[in-house]
């Protein structure tokens, strides 16, 4: 990042001195760069990130790569809306949009809303600052998509992934600048955009069409969504809702963990574990009141084979030890502070990086469950040589693979 901000790379000022393939190959590039910084931020914790107001960068230019040639004077005319650019120019046109909403700037850096552009074209104070994006990318870009075409397909539910995660963001910050307690219908709208997230997620996770791009979509997993939705579903076992949350879950949870070897090693994984049957626990109480019956979800039954089976392992390890014979053996020897072991993953093997996602110290999020909480996680001391450490594998953590397609990325 460094480097790029020395060599202009995000001043318009700067990139207007250079021709014109030049310059529109900078703006891929760092835009490209701005939004990894961004993710990264996220899975360490740490707020300050580059995707801010300060900088005038314009989105790469939503053309095809013969469209750009090194003799041409002017930037060449946007005609078609499918490009090769595409997804590109959606990330790109997400991006510009976050980094000036004051929801996302009151979780990174207050002090920089001042200078952030209005996003919402003078849409009423207090309604979502997303709902005009969310109309932009659909209309402008999405609805001309083929979703038989890999990278459209990749487009369109990243694109739709990304907004449900940031509406998510957004109920947040208004809880946080809010003294009222929630309502019903407040927390049904929050776990509508985390069923959203999940349901785009599994979308990408299993399409053939992404298999190309499956090191991409690995490196976000949904765990904000998911912890809405088991918290709501331990206060609320029983909503309406509940059903179709685990359904969704469940899809969701085979379709991330195609391969559970070494699950069980995750600490990360074991807090993950705890935080389902606390959720599925209720659920079961509020049955039994009831007297009537029910079948728990596959990902559950799965999650309760794997607990088992780490007890076992454990007490055979250490017979004189005691450890439990139950799956809460499996939960109460989980340390809370993980330190440098949060989580770990291997692209190659089918399951993906468990991490706190956007903003974990959110209090929405922080303070739901007094027993496992993601606020009692540091994030921060991360010690990025190790993280393979979980899965056996001594080289470093692979968020860039060595090799494989980047189709879907056109800033390669």
């Amino acid at each position: 990042m460094r480097i790029a901000e020395r060599m202009g790379i995000p001043n318009e000022s700067d990139l207007s001195k250079c021709n014109v393939l030049e310059a529109e190959m900078r703006r891929r590039l760092w835009w490209s760069l701005v939004l990894f910084d961004s993710r990264i931020g996220e899975l360490a914790d740490y707020k300050t990130t580059k995707l801010a107001p300060t900088w005038d960068c314009r989105i790469p230019l939503n053309v095809n790569d013969y469209d750009l040639r090194l003799e041409m004077k002017e930037p060449p005319e946007v005609l078609g809306k499918s490009t090769e650019a595409l997804f590109a120019v959606v990330r790109g046109e997400l991006g510009d949009f976050i980094r000036n909403t004051m929801f996302y700037l009151d979780f990174t850096a207050p002090v920089l809303k001042p200078i952030a552009k209005d996003v919402q074209d003078g849409s009423i104070s207090g309604a979502s600052e997303l709902v005009a994006l969310e109309k932009l990318i659909e209309d402008k870009y999405l609805k001309s998509c083929d979703p038989e075409n890999p990278l459209h397909f990749m487009t369109i539910w990243t694109a739709r992934a990304f907004l449900a995660k940031y509406r998510l963001a957004e109920y947040h910050s208004k809880c946080l600048n809010s003294s009222m307690h929630q309502t019903e219908a407040q927390r049904d709208t929050a776990i509508y955009h985390a069923f959203n997230r999940l349901e785009c997620d599994t979308k990408l996770m299993t399409s053939p069409l992404t298999q190309g791009f499956i090191w991409l979509v690995q490196v976000e997993f949904p765990f904000p969504a998911y912890i809405q939705i088991l918290q709501d579903l331990r206060r609320r076992p029983v909503i309406g809702q509940a059903e179709k949350a685990w359904e969704i879950m469940s899809d969701n949870y085979e379709a991330r963990f195609i391969t559970p070897q070494h699950i069980d090693n995750n600490p990360f994984h074991k807090i993950f574990a705890k935080l389902v049957f606390q959720a599925w626990e209720a659920r079961e109480a509020a049955f039994r009141q009831q007297r009537e019956p029910l079948t728990p979800p596959k990902f559950v039954s799965s999650l309760r084979r794997l607990a088992a089976q780490s007890v076992q392992d454990t007490n055979a390890e250490h017979p004189h030890d005691d450890i439990g014979s139950d799956a809460d053996g499996f939960l109460m020897s989980t340390p809370m502070d993980f330190g440098s072991h949060i989580y770990g993953i291997e692209m190659q093997s089918g399951y993906a990086a468990m991490d706190p996602g956007v903003y974990s110290r959110m209090p929405g999020l922080a303070a739901l469950d007094p027993d496992v909480s993601v606020d009692q996680l540091d994030w921060s001391v991360m010690n990025w040589s190790s993280l393979n450490g979980l899965t056996g594998h001594a080289e470093p953590y692979p968020l860039i693979p060595k090799q494989g397609p980047f189709d879907a990325d056109v800033e390669q």
